[in-house]
């Protein structure tokens, strides 16, 4: 597997929680909302590129894990809505961090304390989403995207993607450098490098 791709069935992506489980929890029991509350850890766990598809609703959850994939792609008629204060309750899979810094403070602040979805169009312009296809285009799209992703050198995409993981914690300028360059250090005139560097000169000869 070089790649992952998600995505939902029928009209939704994710339509959110199941109500009832609300319904049934006791007032204040911590325990009630942690079985659902880290379902983004495996998706943080996981090295190979991971690319959400959205193609309907995303309603809650179905928002705040998207700041866990590494791109997230979405159809012209999906939708957005974190409508936890509407509910009582508030967000989960640490997007108060997640969100401000994929879409700044003042969007994520619309997002949750008004609790309206938004257009796909404007999820791509905010950054919620790295760009919006046609419906009918939106799977042959993303797909021709991972395949890009496959033709890469495989240690060297995980690589990419821990870095920018990295760096989105709190490490400085400086230390992302080191980082880069001890990496760097690994990958230069390794097979796989060398491998990479001739397909690219048989692709540049064919052309």
């Amino acid at each position: 597997v070089r790649v992952i791709v998600v995505t939902g069935s029928g009209d939704a992506f994710s339509a959110g929680a199941d109500m009832n489980t609300f319904a049934g929890t006791d007032d204040g029991d911590p325990n009630d909302i942690y079985w659902v509350g880290n379902i983004h850890e495996p998706l943080q766990a996981i090295d190979k590129p991971m690319i959400a598809a959205v193609n309907g609703l995303a309603i809650g959850m179905g928002t705040t894990i998207l700041p866990w994939f590494d791109l997230a792609y979405a159809s012209d008629q999906a939708t957005f809505k974190t409508p936890f204060v509407s509910l009582g309750i508030v967000v989960e899979y640490a997007a108060s961090w997640t969100l401000p810094r994929l879409i700044g403070r003042q969007r994520t602040n619309e997002m949750l304390l008004r609790g309206k979805a938004i257009d796909a169009q404007t999820a791509a312009d905010w950054g919620l989403v790295a760009r919006v296809f046609p419906h009918d285009e939106l799977m042959d799209s993303v797909m021709e995207i991972a395949r890009d992703i496959t033709e890469n050198g495989p240690r060297s995409v995980r690589e990419s993607k821990k870095l920018v993981i990295q760096a989105e914690e709190t490490i400085s300028r400086r230390e992302a450098f080191t980082a880069e360059q001890e990496i760097l250090a690994t990958c230069y005139g390794s097979d796989e490098h060398m491998k990479q560097v001739s397909a690219f000169f048989a692709r540049k000869k064919k052309a």
